[in-house]
């Protein structure tokens, strides 16, 4: 039987969790499973960031600025 490259997970949400991803992926026309993995990318990415001591990612909402971090 030939490996793939792929993993499956499954994963149990509580519906209004769902339902805000599903508003998201609408928003987008894409679906839940693409906004879950950008998400992931996006974690993944912040993730390693935050391993350097001279890289901080902040959020900027308007005039006021937040460091994000992963706990």
């Amino acid at each position: 039987m030939p490996k793939t490259s792929n993993k499956r997970y499954n994963l149990v949400l509580p519906q209004p969790l769902f339902d805000e991803l599903q508003a998201i992926a609408d928003e987008r026309h894409t679906t839940v499973l693409e906004v879950l993995k950008q998400f992931i990318r996006l974690g993944l990415l912040i993730s390693k960031a935050e391993k350097s001591p001279d890289v901080a990612v902040i959020l900027r909402e308007g005039d006021r600025d937040r460091d994000l971090m992963l706990i």
